[in-house]
């Protein structure tokens, strides 16, 4: 067999790495960097903290002798009051109107129970001032009366002492901060100071279905108060000659809008009615056209409409034009489930609604002693009616002179359909 060689192995020389100068330069650099750092910090810190000091010594400067002055005037001078004359006439000020504020906290109450100045009497002893404030018992009663001086009075820094309840009568005893004088307020019921005083009622009438009549007729409504408002129906032959009239007399009018009503063509609503197969496009072009030809109606309302007035979407549209043209809407209400004043609410339109007709369903006298009945009752709950009638013939011309004389005989006042928000002032 032929003798294998073993292969010598080499032995490779590894370098040594020797050390790399430039290593030890930047360690060396940032060693001296940090000791600068740790030696210069306490110094610039102590500097920081004697500028803020010296800071903070300064800004306490002038207090510090606000807060002597103050104990050193009261030791040294009696005249110390001269020395702070602006803060001593504020106190002096607040001083004087304390003294004010039982009686006028008091007056200022009465005043917002409705209770006229003429109608109290007041009563002055050594150590008691006594109000007697007689109360409308239509109006309220003792315990609201009681409630509300309670809280007024006492929200004016008074405190309550006693109160006595008699037949009729509360009597309630109250003292005041610096003064030690008690104040006795006796509320009672006097129907007989009360009995003259009437409430006052007012009635505002809207006639509809002008435009179609003229010569004496027309003449003979234009006649009536120029609080009654005319309602103008638009394209019809005297349209525009009573809107001019009633303009110059200062007398409120309404556009008389057509509206679709449930049974519709057989009952017909008159020319050119918003119909509820309408899109907003063509509701909107009909409108403008009555706006544009009755430009001093201040509002309007509708004719008919029993159906129309039901659809949400009909109305929205009619109340989007109103309120571009800053026009009102009176809701006729010739259904019970219309939506037009609602609508016109959400479209923050000012509205009204009808309460009631005064001609339907005649012109009787039964009729007028039913509907003037209703008005009283309405009155009751709200301070005006809104009531619509008809301009079609001489009979509901006199029907409505009659109706009118005996509304003025039951204490009513007439007023157009925009001074309403006047009269409504709680």
């Amino acid at each position: 067999m032929p003798k294998v060689r073993k292969k010598k192995l080499r032995k490779v020389k590894r370098r040594r790495k020797g050390g790399n100068p430039g290593i030890f330069i930047l360690t060396g650099f940032i060693c001296c960097f940090l000791i600068w750092i740790i030696i210069k910090e306490p110094a610039d810190k102590n500097s920081e903290l004697s500028k803020a000091e010296t800071v903070s010594k300064n800004s306490e400067l002038p207090v510090k002798p606000k807060k002597k002055t103050k104990k050193e005037v009261k030791a040294i001078s009696p005249n110390a009051s001269k020395i702070l004359p602006k803060d001593k006439k504020a106190q002096e000020t607040t001083i004087d109107n304390t003294k004010n504020t039982p009686e006028s906290a008091i007056t200022t109450t009465i005043e917002k129970l409705g209770i006229p100045k003429s109608y109290f009497r007041k009563r002055n002893t050594e150590n008691l001032t006594i109000f007697n404030v007689p109360i409308d018992k239509s109006e309220m009663d003792l315990v609201y009366a009681n409630m509300i001086f309670k809280g007024e009075l006492e929200r004016n820094g008074a405190k309550f002492i006693k109160g006595m309840d008699s037949a009729g009568k509360q009597t309630l005893l109250f003292s005041f901060p610096d003064t030690a004088k008690q104040y006795e307020i006796n509320i009672f019921y006097d129907n007989n100071l009360y009995r003259n005083k009437q409430k006052k009622r007012t009635i505002t009438i809207i006639v509809d279905d002008f435009g179609t009549i003229g010569g004496d007729l027309l003449t003979g409504f234009l006649a009536l108060d120029k609080e009654v408002c005319f309602s103008i129906f638009p394209e019809e032959e005297y349209s525009v000659q009573t809107m001019k009239l009633a303009k110059e007399q200062g007398r409120l009018t309404l556009i008389h809008i057509p509206m679709e009503p449930i049974g519709y063509p057989e009952v017909n609503p008159g020319k050119n009615p918003i119909l509820v197969q309408y899109d907003e496009r063509q509701i909107e072009k009909i409108m403008t056209r009555f706006i544009e030809q009755l430009p001093y109606c201040e509002g309007a309302n509708n004719h008919m409409g029993s159906l129309a007035t039901t659809d949400e979407e009909v109305m929205n549209a009619v109340m989007t034009i109103l309120k571009k043209h800053n026009k009102f809407f009176l809701d006729s209400r010739t259904t019970n489930v219309s939506v037009a004043y609602s609508v016109a609410q959400k479209n923050h339109l000012k509205s009204y609604r009808n309460d009631l007709f005064l001609d339907s369903p005649n012109i009787s006298q039964s009729t007028m002693d039913a509907k003037l009945n209703q008005i009283i009752e309405l009155s009751n709950r709200n301070q005006n009616v809104i009531a619509i009638t008809h301009c079609h013939n001489y009979d509901k011309l006199d029907y409505l002179k009659r109706f009118i004389n005996r509304l003025k005989a039951a204490g009513f006042t007439l007023i157009p359909l925009t001074d309403i928000d006047k009269y409504n002032v709680p």
